[in-house]
C-alpha cells in the first residue's frame, strides 16, 4: 500500500468534540479544507455526560432542612452537535470552502430537589444555556502542490440564556438573563505545508476574536427589570495540525490548540448593578464576573491510523485539555480531562466514505478556593466522565 492513500484517514473521530476547558467545543478545525479536488461532509455527534457531585452546605441543609441527600444530580445535558463543509478546487492554484461549526456552548441543568422537612421542593436551581453557530468561508491560494496559504472570514451567532435560584446564592439568587442573538464577524488565515505522495502535512491557523454587541434582557432580584447592550468577546486561537507517515500502512496524527479564554467575560449591566452595592462589604466582589475563566486553554490530541485494506481504515486517539483553573462550583464542576476512543472508515467507493468514532472522557474535579467568590460550589465531584459518538459521511466529486 502507498502512504499517500493514509492521507483520507485523518477524518475518523478528530473532530468529536466535548466539554472541554471554558465553553469550547468544536476545536473549529478545518482540515476539510485541504482535500483534495471537490469535497463536502457532514457529521452529526451526540455528547452523553455524567457530571455529579455534593452540595458544599451540608451542614446547613442538614441543621435547618433535615436534608441527607446532598446529591447534585447531573449537572450537564446532553446535547447533539452537527458540523458540515464545502471545499472547491477552482483552479489548480486557487480554492475555496464553507464550513459550519457550533464551536462555543454549554449546557448546565442543576435542579436540587432533596427530601426534606419541606417535602420535595426545588431549594436550588442553575440553568446555563450558551450557544454559538460559525460559518467561515475560505479561500486559499497554492502556488505548487505543497504550500496552501488561506484567509477568510467566519460570521458567528451568540446567543443564551442563564438563571440562578436558591438562598445559597445570597444576592445572586432570582438572577435571570437572556442574551438575544448577535450576529459578529471575526477572520482567520493560516499556511498548509504538505508531501502528498507521502501522506505528510502539517497546518498552523489563526482565528480572531468576535466581537459581540448582545442585548440582554436581565430581571434582578432587588433592581428590577434591565434591558441593555452587553459587549461579549469570544476568543482568538491558534491550532497547529500535524500528520506523518511511520510505515506504508500506518501514520500518526495530531494537534495543539490554544485558546485566549482569560481574556473572555460576560457582565451585563444589570448583574453588576446587583452587586455594586455589596463592593464595600466584600471588595473582591469588583472583580467578580457573570462568567469569566482564570486561564488560557491548551489542548492537545495525538492519534495513530491503520490501514486495513483498500476499504477498511481504522484509528486509535487520546486527548488531554489543561482546563481554565476555575474554582469548583456547580457551574463550573471539571477542570480539564483525559480522553481516549477508536474511529473507523469504510470506503463505498472512491468517492464516497463513512466515518464515525466513539470518545470516552474522563475529567479532572475542578479545586476548591476559598480566596475566591463563586456562585456556588460543590464539596466532592463523584461522577465525572462522558462520552461522545460521531458519525461522519464524505464525497469527492
Amino acid at each position: 500500500m502507498k502512504s499517500a492513500s493514509l492521507i483520507a484517514i485523518i477524518p475518523l473521530c478528530l473532530s468529536l468534540p466535548g466539554h472541554a476547558a471554558a465553553l469550547e467545543r468544536s476545536g473549529q478545525n478545518i482540515q476539510s479544507f485541504f482535500e483534495t479536488g471537490n469535497y463536502t461532509e457532514f457529521s452529526l455527534g451526540q455528547i452523553q455526560g455524567n457530571v455529579s457531585g455534593e452540595n458544599a452546605n451540608r451542614e446547613q441543609l442538614s441543621e435547618s432542612l433535615g436534608i441527607t441527600d446532598f446529591s447534585t444530580g447531573n449537572l450537564v445535558e446532553d446535547s447533539v452537535f452537527i458540523q458540515a463543509a464545502l471545499k472547491l478546487q477552482l483552479h489548480p492554484k486557487f480554492s475555496a470552502g464553507l464550513i459550519f461549526d457550533q464551536p462555543f456552548g454549554i449546557k448546565v441543568n442543576y435542579d436540587y430537589r432533596p427530601k426534606s422537612i419541606l417535602g420535595y421542593e426545588q431549594l436550588e436551581a442553575v440553568d446555563i444555556h450558551l450557544k454559538t453557530q460559525n460559518i467561515t468561508a475560505l479561500a486559499g491560494f497554492q502556488p505548487n502542490s505543497r504550500w496552501n496559504i488561506y484567509a477568510g472570514l467566519a460570521q458567528q451567532s451568540f446567543e443564551g440564556d442563564l438563571s440562578l435560584f436558591g438562598q445559597s446564592y445570597y444576592f445572586f439568587n432570582g438572577y435571570q438573563v437572556q442574551l438575544k442573538k448577535d450576529y459578529a464577524l471575526g477572520w482567520l488565515a493560516g499556511l498548509s505545508y504538505q508531501i502528498p505522495e507521502m501522506a505528510l502535512r502539517t497546518s498552523l491557523t489563526y482565528r480572531s476574536k468576535i466581537k459581540h454587541k448582545v442585548q440582554a434582557l436581565e430581571n434582578t432580584p432587588d433592581n428590577g427589570y434591565f434591558e441593555n447592550s452587553t459587549k461579549i468577546e469570544t476568543p482568538q486561537s491558534v491550532t497547529f495540525d500535524f500528520m506523518s507517515p511511520v510505515s506504508a500502512s500506518n501514520l500518526i496524527f495530531g494537534t495543539i490548540r490554544w485558546v485566549n479564554w482569560k481574556d473572555f467575560k460576560i457582565q451585563p449591566d444589570g448583574f453588576s448593578q446587583v452587586i455594586d452595592p455589596y463592593i464595600y462589604l466584600v471588595p473582591a466582589l469588583a472583580e467578580f464576573n457573570l462568567v469569566d475563566y482564570k486561564a488560557d486553554q491548551w489542548s492537545a490530541k495525538l492519534g495513530i491510523a491503520h490501514q486495513v485494506n483498500e476499504q477498511w481504515y481504522a484509528s486509535l486517539e487520546t486527548a488531554w485539555d489543561s482546563g481554565s483553573q476555575n474554582p469548583s462550583s456547580t457551574v463550573n464542576p471539571a477542570d480539564g480531562y483525559n480522553s481516549i476512543g477508536p474511529g473507523f472508515r469504510h470506503n463505498f467507493s472512491s468517492k464516497t466514505y463513512l466515518s464515525g468514532g466513539i470518545y470516552y472522557f474522563r475529567f479532572r474535579p475542578s479545586k476548591p478556593d476559598k480566596n475566591s467568590i463563586t456562585v456556588t460550589s460543590l464539596s466532592t465531584l463523584e461522577n465525572k466522565e462522558a462520552w461522545v459518538y460521531g458519525l461522519k459521511i464524505g464525497h469527492s466529486f
